[in-house]
């Protein structure tokens, strides 16, 4: 690839994958390679899916891009299947391009709605490439360590009655920007005692709740959202990867509340691909597909199956592996030693895996549609890789 900026952090393995099949990738020489990533982390419905290529194909030979001043109504029509879903029911959207902007969007209303200077987030959350949530000034961000807590509590972390806690500077926070697990990629679920404290709070003082659904979102952790499996429904949602299943397209939920609050605030926001047919169509495919398919049902099963055999491996390599931790089908397996030479065996013998950079852990985010064979061939290999070097 050396006409290409390769700037992810991540060494490319495979430089001529050209075509696929689900959770399988196909080089160009036919050989078979396993996807448990879903790109990255994309594909929720399988690679090559027909039913969202159909879509597109039909739509591109109509029309794929609006203008300022003209739109398509499945823009309308997609957007209520979204605030369907997340719970916003009187809310509005925008469909933009990608889930970094989906956040910068949402965090941009929040800001100009917010009548206090910080925003409160974890210091483990990772909010994109660009834009407010990622440079996290300290001006603008109060970051809570959840991780570094002395609640009594430590099988659920956090509960909110630490030292940490009290000190967070709740009458200066008016948002609070919660991702629900991925934990930049190590996937870490902070208590629900913990979560429901910080969203009373931050209401009682009339601020704003925003979730980061790009990656937890879309039945990726056996709910719709990842918020869900917290009881509450937030203000704003940033939304992305598997709503596209690899097509560029992302989506800010809005509540009608706050989108009361800022009709006075000239708020505006325009780039070239904005509320785009094409993007529109491919999210309300991927939405029925689900419902269809009983695709977060089926997400729960496999997810919990995985987790459960992970879990027998980990207990019989218990000085290779140090946890299982996971929801739905969002998995990290946390070594204790070795994870980069189990992860070079997988990926010789034809299966993807993420690495995290500087962390003994491999994750997995498969589509929700592997079928249970694949899982099973994983763990056959995985399972012997680990026994060659106990």
């Amino acid at each position: 690839m050396k006409n290409i900026i390769w700037s992810t952090g991540h060494q490319i393995k495979f430089d001529n994958i050209v075509n696929s099949d689900n959770c399988i990738l196909f080089d160009s020489k036919g050989n078979k390679l396993i996807d448990l990533e879903s790109g990255v982390w994309c594909t929720s419905l399988g690679h090559n899916n027909k039913r969202v290529n159909d879509v597109i194909t039909s739509q591109i030979n109509k029309i794929t891009h609006t203008g300022f001043c003209y739109c398509h109504p499945q823009i309308d029509i997609t957007a209520s299947k979204i605030l369907e879903i997340t719970g916003i029911i009187e809310g509005k959207c925008e469909f933009i391009c990608s889930g970094s902007e989906a956040v910068e969007y949402g965090m941009r209303i929040a800001r100009a709605i917010s009548s206090k200077p910080l925003a409160l987030t974890f210091s483990d959350s990772y909010f994109g490439a660009y834009g407010d949530a990622v440079t996290k000034n300290t001006n603008q961000w109060h970051t809570f360590n959840w991780l570094e807590c002395d609640c009594k509590n430590k099988e659920k972390g956090c509960v909110g009655e630490c030292d940490n806690f009290r000190n967070i500077p709740f009458d200066e926070i008016g948002i609070f920007l919660f991702e629900p697990g991925s934990s930049s990629g190590l996937v870490r679920f902070p208590s629900k005692e913990l979560i429901t404290k910080i969203v009373e709070k931050i209401r009682e003082n009339g601020g704003i709740i925003m979730c980061n659904e790009i990656t937890t979102g879309i039945g990726r952790t056996g709910k719709w959202f990842g918020y869900q499996h917290y009881g509450f429904t937030p203000d704003i949602v940033a939304i992305g990867k598997g709503v596209g299943n690899g097509y560029p397209v992302s989506i800010t939920a809005v509540s009608n509340s706050v989108i009361e609050q800022l009709k006075d605030k000239n708020f505006k926001y325009s780039q070239s691909h904005q509320n785009d047919p094409l993007g529109a169509f491919v999210a309300s495919e991927v939405i029925d597909i689900i419902k269809d398919d009983d695709l977060i049902a089926q997400c729960q099963r496999k997810g919990d199956y995985l987790i459960s055999r992970l879990n027998e491996i980990q207990r019989k390599f218990p000085s290779i592996i140090n946890q299982i931790r996971g929801r739905g089908l969002m998995i990290v397996i946390d070594f204790k030693k070795q994870s980069t030479q189990i992860y070079q065996q997988l990926i010789e013998r034809g299966f993807i895996v993420a690495k995290r950079p500087n962390a003994e852990v491999l994750r997995m985010d498969p589509a929700l549609t592997i079928y249970i064979q694949t899982i099973d061939l994983f763990l056959n290999n995985l399972d012997d890789i680990i026994s060659k070097i106990a």
